[in-house]
Parts: structure tokens; sequence; C-alpha cells
């Protein structure tokens, strides 16, 4: 059997930065969270016994509380909301998340397309500093941008997109926008992170050399989902939380196996994958 772990697999800087200042300040403080820090139940396990509280609504916490922002960001109503409340605030939204709010808010005076999915906290959090917008995340949606367009006086459009968004279908959204909006003036930033590029390419080129793939993360990422979609067009796919979930699967001597791991998989959760086929294989 043989075993190919890829390269860029496990935390995004935006991750470990987020984690790695929430257990600095668990170390002295108490603080709340509403939502999942990332979409990882080990993660989140780990900083709940650490001292994290999770809370259903931003109502629950009192002034002088201490309240932790996630990695995907927060509705812009949700700031002004908590330092009202005079809230501590740990903002530990990713950078590049923040640099698509700026983005957004310098170009408000255009109609923004924003390409990403729909019930996504990221998105959500976009979106919340938009005037003019609409979500499109499937071909769908170019359909109701048609009726749009012919039913508002759209002079402008400007194109962002989630940055876990697959890269290929937003390079196939933006063309089918092209076609659509023919007579308008189209402005295109592709905000997928780096990091997202890098990771689905690897993968894509590795899922063409293997027998089977193996991508670690929670069904709730989307960057891991996109890992997975990416992979099972080239090989038989599994997508995994964690080692627990390889006791029912059917692997062979023979197996050219590769391994991925979302933006929010810890490392020790990719080695225990990993030892675990090898273990199998002797």
């Amino acid at each position: 059997m043989e075993i190919i772990v890829a390269k860029n697999s496990g935390f995004c800087g935006g991750v470990l930065n987020a984690i790695t200042k929430t257990e600095e300040f668990l170390k002295y403080n108490k603080a709340f969270i509403k939502g999942d820090i990332v979409h990882n139940e080990y993660v989140i396990d780990k900083l709940n016994q650490e001292g994290l509280i999770n809370i259903e609504d931003f109502k629950e916490v009192n002034a002088g509380s201490n309240i932790i922002i996630r990695a995907h960001g927060e509705r812009k109503e949700i700031f002004e909301y908590l330092k009202e409340k005079n809230v501590n605030i740990i903002d530990l939204t990713c950078p590049k998340v923040k640099k698509i709010h700026n983005l957004i808010k310098d170009n408000n005076d255009k109609f923004i397309i924003f390409i990403g999915k729909k019930n996504h906290p990221e998105v959500s959090a976009h979106i919340s500093y938009a005037e003019n917008y609409m979500v499109i995340d499937d071909r769908e949606d170019i359909n109701l941008l048609h009726d749009k367009i012919n039913t508002c006086d759209i002079k402008s459009i400007y194109i962002i997109a989630q940055t876990t968004f697959n890269e290929n279908l937003f390079n196939e959204l933006v063309n089918e926008i092209k076609i659509t909006c023919q007579n308008i003036n189209i402005e295109i930033n592709k905000t997928i992170c780096d990091v997202t590029q890098t990771r689905q390419e690897e993968i894509r080129k590795l899922s063409k050399r293997v027998d089977k793939m193996i991508i670690i993360g929670s069904n709730k990422s989307s960057n891991t989902t996109e890992l997975f979609n990416i992979a099972k067009e080239n090989c038989q796919t599994y997508l995994v939380n964690d080692v627990s979930d390889l006791n029912n699967l059917e692997f062979n001597k023979n197996d050219k196996i590769g391994i991925g791991a979302g933006a929010s998989t810890p490392r020790k959760i990719i080695d225990s994958v990993k030892n675990y086929l090898q273990n199998k294989e002797n």
C-alpha cells in the first residue's frame, strides 16, 4: 500500500491564528462564542474543555463579557450591537475575509454579485456590508440575475467570491454572468483564498494519481467539501471526520491512497489516519 499525504493539508493561516489566540486568551479569561470557531468537532471540543462557552444568541452575554468572533467573521450589525452593549470583542476574523468586507464597502456604488454558498456564515457576514447585491452559488441563479437585470437599472457590476469557493465553478459562473450581462460594465475580483486555490489544485492532481482518496474534515466545512467534490471526480473518495470513520472502509495492500484535509483539520488527526493505514498494511 502506498500512502501519499497532500503537502497542503490541515490548518490554514486564518484558522491557526484564531485557534492559537483563543487558546492564549482562555489561559487567563473566560470567553463566549456564537457558532463554531472553525468547522471541526475535535477543535471545538478541545476549546470547550479549556473554557470557551458556546451561546445561541448574543443577547445572552452581559456588559464586560468577552466575546470571540470566529474566523468566518460576523455581520456588521452584530459588531455594532456588541459595541453598544460594552462587550469586550476579540475579533479573530480571518484577515482575508476582512479584506473582502473592505472591498465591498469600497464598491457599494456598483451592483455586487457575490459568488458563494448562500447559507455559509462567511457569506452572511459579507453581504451585511453590501447595499445592492445578489448571491449566486449555482447556474440556476443566473436566470434570476437575468430577471433582475431586466427590471433594475444596473450600470456596473462588481463580482467577488467566498474565500473557500470552488475555483473552477467560480470561473464557469463568471463566464455565464458575462453572457447574461453583455452590455454592462463588469469588474471581477477572484477573492478565493490563495491557499484554497493551491489545495484544490493539489487534490485535483493527486486524485488522478491514486486509486482512492481520503479527505479529512467536517461535512459542515465548505473548503473540505470542495476538496471532496474535486477528488471524487477522479477516483473513489471518502470524506471522514477522523480515524474512527475508517473502520468500515475497505482497503487492500495494492491500493495507492491519497490523503487530503480541510483547513480546519488538526495535524494530529491527519497523522492518525496515515498511521492507521500504515498499520493496516502490516
